[in-house]
């Protein structure tokens, strides 16, 4: 009997009147061939073989002995459940769907732009009435799961049987004696253990559930509630995602398909394995031809044209599917208490996006002579750190591993940034002389790339051209703690030992952390680690968390933000503006590693990752044997990384940071930038916003020229008067050691750099 009969539709559950659907196939069906809500009673005219065959067909055993094995089976099992029956539930809604997902969230991802991006956890659709689903599909999944539900009391003893018997002449687990209404029971009340007493407990509930809905309000139930993989619950939900249409509207074979899911749902999912589901929905047809339910024509049919996936719907879950797994797998971070629905507002740019997946597969599928590259991954921050695109591989469906955020690699020489910026902040400049030359460290013998030595240079050119040796050197001078220490405050929270390698990034770092900390270059110093969410919500509205302001810098009072990121104002403190984000790094260090980072593209060992006109700045990087490249760099809008390599870690060829990645990189930004004016990365005269700028944000004025006082025109001429002096006096000749020391830089060839990759 349907769920909304006439006659009980307005009474309390536990009134409803059972069913008295006969054994077999002898449901009512309207002329669209499905079942009726109304009660069909056995045909008193019906032949003594009619009810034989439909015994033999229903696998019932005969008179006495039947009547014995029921009885007996039936008193141990009361005697069994009697005390269980105590801890019944005393009040059943089980049409309420907070506890469908046993514990999950149902998540819906929104983009920047406030647009669906993708959706995780469980997906509930409609209740479907059981009169408006196919009645093959109905026939299949009681085939499958329960041939005898129509005529046991919650618990089959006989089909209990039969599986034992089964089970112990295949030496294992082959079949289950679990009925519908038990399957039932368990998910509407109980945790998915499986020891006895959870089986007994299930067994109670079951005989319970039979005494207060009918047969078809169980079986209903059972349709609307049961997992069927990829995140849906009921047969309205799989339709939807696995055929992009109503349960109403399926086929024989899309139904065959979806009633062999129950048993083994992740397993069986079609998105999972679609040979083994498409294998399992040819046994569900098998099935519905012994029961005898359905015309042999229609199943021949259902066999020869078998069910075809919808690749739309599933494809929109594909949508930044790196970036929502990431972002779902943080939630836990932000929000407490019980499963619920949310409403996830994310920083993802889908124009972006898509500009990235392009730009990377786009090289990936047309790799040069010689190059071996199986993966590849990009991340772009906007200059707050919220991240604007992620690709962690080349395809979601092959691989959900992500390597922007999951993969620890070394960056090589792309982390040298951090140990030129631990020296700027330690009193070395731009134009401090360094000498590139041999150096051994507790043993430890760097190496150039080209294996040559260039004598004395400036930090700078050591920067641009990636000079080993000088990254060592001043790495140890500064101290690798404190290089070490600075990576941490940047942000990279892989483990960093205080070795001499740390100086050429002969360490684990991933990819996102990498990027990020980048950005307080490109934002003035401040550390802005990468972020995703923007807001969480429930599907009411009620906001559960709120990133802070999207403002760098100090914010006036009465604006202060807790630990979750959440607006507070502390009484008798209000006064004290409360930064957003730490201070990493004096502005005049940021727009001097900058300065540095520019000359890398363009003189440097990053030239393929020019912008044009456009003012951009990066550093390359390349580990030993060409194992990993990549390309880190940042422009007046954007930070963005590229790496490359391989998942099983092995060599690449001639690929280095300097060439594939950089190409990359200059793809996806010369996209990304393709209608933004061209901007400097710092203004001359370069102040953080206000927030109330952010939107409309005013020309910044001119510092007004301060004319030198008296002071300062004597210390101007003192100072002509020293180099006059200096410039008139006659040179000293140099001593002889000084002569064997310095002989090798005289003569230098700085061709080598101008050819060099990284």
């Amino acid at each position: 009997m349907g769920i909304n009969d006439q006659d009980t539709g307005n009474q309390d559950m536990g009134e409803w009147p059972p069913n008295d659907r006969p054994p077999g196939n002898s449901a009512a069906r309207d002329a669209g061939g499905r079942l009726s809500t109304a009660a069909v009673r056995p045909d008193p005219t019906r032949t003594a073989d009619a009810l034989a065959a439909d015994a033999r067909r229903s696998g019932r055993l005969g008179g006495g002995f039947r009547t014995m094995v029921i009885s007996s089976v039936a008193t141990l099992l009361v005697i069994m459940m009697l005390p269980l029956a105590m801890g019944l539930p005393a009040k059943f809604d089980p049409w309420s769907i907070s506890s469908i997902a046993n514990g999950d969230v149902n998540v819906t991802f929104l983009d920047s732009n406030g647009a669906h991006l993708a959706h995780r956890g469980y997906r509930q659709e409609e209740t479907v009435p059981l009169a408006e689903m196919p009645s093959y599909l109905v026939e299949a999944v009681l085939a499958m799961e329960d041939r005898r539900f129509y005529r046991h009391w919650g618990v089959d003893v006989l089909g209990i049987l039969r599986a034992a018997r089964a089970n112990f002449a295949a030496n294992r687990i082959v079949e289950g004696g679990s009925t519908i209404t038990q399957q039932l029971a368990r998910n509407l009340y109980l945790d998915p253990s499986r020891d006895f007493g959870r089986k007994a407990q299930e067994a109670a509930l079951a005989f319970w559930l039979e005494q207060r809905l009918s047969k078809d309000q169980i079986l209903e139930l059972y349709l609307n509630r049961i997992y069927l993989g990829a995140g849906a619950y009921g047969v309205e939900a799989a339709s939807r995602v696995y055929f992009s249409k109503s349960v109403r509207d399926l086929t024989l074979s899309e139904a065959a398909l979806i009633a062999g899911l129950p048993k083994a749902p992740a397993q069986l999912s079609p998105v999972n394995d679609l040979d083994l589901a498409l294998e399992r929905a040819a046994l569900v047809l098998d099935k519905l031809e012994d029961t005898g339910v359905l015309p042999l024509a229609d199943i021949e049919l259902a066999r020869a044209t078998p069910a075809v996936i919808a690749r739309q719907e599933r494809a929109q879950d594909m949508r930044a599917a790196y970036f929502v797994d990431w972002v779902f797998s943080r939630l836990p971070m932000w929000i407490e208490g019980p499963p619920r629905e949310l409403v996830v507002e994310t920083t993802i740019d889908p124009d972006l996006q898509r500009m990235g997946e392009e730009a990377l597969n786009t090289t990936l599928d047309d790799l040069p002579r010689g190059a071996q590259i199986d993966q590849g991954a990009l991340v772009a921050l906007d200059h707050t750190g919220a991240v604007k695109a992620m690709v962690g591989g080349r395809d979601y469906l092959e691989s959900q591993f992500n390597r922007a955020t999951q993969a620890v690699r070394q960056p090589g020489s792309a982390f040298k940034p951090l140990v030129y910026m631990a020296a700027l902040q330690n009193g070395y400049t731009p134009y401090s002389g360094v000498v590139d030359r041999p150096i051994t460290i507790d043993g430890w013998r760097p190496l150039n790339a080209n294996l040559q030595y260039s004598g004395w240079m400036q930090m700078r050119n050591a920067v641009a051209w990636s000079v080993n040796t000088i990254a060592v050197r001043v790495a140890d001078k500064v101290g690798f703690e404190t290089v070490a220490d600075f990576a941490r405050a940047s942000g990279i929270t892989t483990p960093m030992p205080a070795h001499p390698s740390l100086a050429l990034g002969a360490m684990g770092t991933k990819l996102f952390e990498l990027t990020g900390a980048y950005v307080p270059y490109a934002n003035g110093g401040y550390a802005a680690q990468a972020f995703g969410i923007a807001r969480i919500r429930t599907v009411d509205g009620k906001i559960l968390y709120e990133r802070a302001r999207k403002v760098i810098g100090a914010m006036p009072p009465p604006y202060r933000e807790d630990n979750n990121g959440r607006e507070r104002v502390a009484e008798g403190d209000a006064a004290k503006p409360v930064p957003l984000y730490e201070k990493l790094t004096t502005t005049a260090d940021a727009r001097t590693m900058t300065a540095m980072l520019k000359r890398v593209i363009t003189i440097g060992t990053g030239r393929k990752a020019t912008l044009g006109a456009r003012e951009a700045a990066g550093k390359t990087g390349t580990t030993n044997d060409n194992r990993d490249a990549l390309f880190v760099g940042y422009t007046a809008d954007l930070v963005a990384g590229v790496w490359l390599g391989n998942d099983n870690n092995a060599e690449m060829g001639r690929v280095y940071g300097g060439t594939l990645p950089a190409q990359i990189w200059a793809s996806f930004m010369t996209n990304a930038h393709e209608d933004k004016p061209l901007r400097s990365i710092y203004k001359r005269y370069w102040v953080m916003p206000h927030p109330s700028q952010q939107e409309n944000e005013s020309e910044e004025a001119e510092v007004p020229v301060v004319e030198a006082g008296p002071a300062g025109a004597a210390l101007r001429i003192y100072l002509n008067r020293l180099a006059s002096a200096l410039s008139s006096a006659a040179p000293l000749a140099p001593t002889a050691a000084e002569v064997a020391t310095t002989s090798r830089s005289r003569g230098m060839d700085r061709s080598v750099f101008r050819s060099r990759n990284d």
